[in-house]
């Protein structure tokens, strides 16, 4: 049994809640708000403690491991904070602003002997596996073009001069953190860091980035990504092949793969018909199983590899489109 505190009461702490429960070694023993009228009403009936002390919550020990979806700016001290504890911490997407940051904090953990992960939820679910595999049968890959943009559900707040969170910059927030790094994580975690990137963004009369785009260069191939939170896309994710291309309904949660051959015929290699659109279950799962690993191993330091890649990655965009950040601590 894991028993988990939560960092963070908003929708996605509650998807993770409710996906945990499908698995038995899932218990929510602790939840953590700056009020204590949110984290009650968050907890409910569940019987979790609820605090307003982030100093209570690393010091208890009927807390084993920290879900940590904050906003993205307190991301890096509160994980800190909870790694020295000796929490075992998963950490929402984007784990951290910046490569140099979650390097510091993989090194943390490596100390404190216990895991650190990024929830990068696709990179666990069965159609991720699905693509990774289908990749290898196109012949040598030549283009990759991965896309997500979607409307925001604040943006027509934000039009009316209410800025949330997720429209404020101070947050580390904005398309690249909030909705690229979905491209930018299946890319590397497929084909590896690019050797070369140009990118442009668009921005805000605040200064938040609301849409980019990333052209990636690589031997032989090219990459291009795009996402928005000011536009809804509706056009497939493509891998394209000497010998056959790949249709991809969704880059954060693949349901449906297509392989197109040269001669035009289609076959369906991969389909779920689940409409769940999260599918947090999986990396719940995974995540717990590398805690009862810790003790024998790191299994999960490979992806923490790919999210420092592709961390480096949306580094250099934001080094050429001028995107920068203050870090916070709580």
């Amino acid at each position: 049994m894991v028993r988990f505190g939560i960092i963070g009461t908003n929708f996605i702490s509650r998807e993770f809640v409710n996906a945990g429960k499908a698995l038995p070694d899932f218990r929510v023993s602790a939840v953590y708000s700056r009020s204590l009228d949110t984290a009650r009403a968050f907890a409910g009936d569940s019987g979790a403690v609820c605090l307003t002390s982030l100093d209570e919550l690393a010091g208890r020990a009927d807390v084993d491991a920290v879900y940590i979806a904050s906003p993205n700016a307190f991301h890096a001290g509160q994980a800190e904070q909870m790694l020295r504890a000796g929490k075992h911490v998963l950490l929402e997407k984007p784990a951290c602003p910046d490569r140099d940051t979650f390097a510091r904090l993989c090194s943390l953990a490596r100390e404190q002997g216990v895991v650190l992960l990024e929830g990068m939820r696709p990179a666990f679910t069965p159609g991720f596996v699905a693509l990774r595999e289908a990749v290898s049968g196109l012949g040598p890959v030549r283009r990759v073009s991965f896309l997500y943009c979607q409307y925001s559900s604040r943006y027509d707040k934000f039009k009316a001069g209410i800025v949330e969170n997720a429209f404020n910059p101070a947050l580390c927030n904005g398309a690249l953190m909030d909705i690229g790094v979905y491209c930018a994580h299946a890319l590397v975690s497929l084909f590896g860091p690019p050797e070369g990137v140009l990118a442009a963004a668009h921005r805000l009369e605040n200064g938040l980035d609301a849409q980019g785009g990333a052209l990636c260069r690589y031997p032989g191939m090219l990459a291009d990504l795009s996402w928005s939170k000011i536009a809804d896309g509706r056009r497939a994710n493509e891998i394209q092949g000497e010998e056959a291309s790949l249709l991809i309904d969704s880059i954060t949660n693949p349901k449906r793969i297509q392989r197109v051959g040269r001669d035009g015929s289609r076959r369906t290699l991969y389909h779920d018909p689940d409409p769940e659109f999260f599918g947090m279950t999986h990396e719940i799962a995974a995540f717990l199983a590398f805690v009862a690993a810790a003790e024998s191993g790191r299994p999960w330091e490979g992806h923490n590899r790919v999210t420092e890649q592709t961390l480096s990655l949306m580094d250099q965009v934001r080094r050429q489109t001028g995107i920068d950040f203050i870090l916070r601590t709580s």
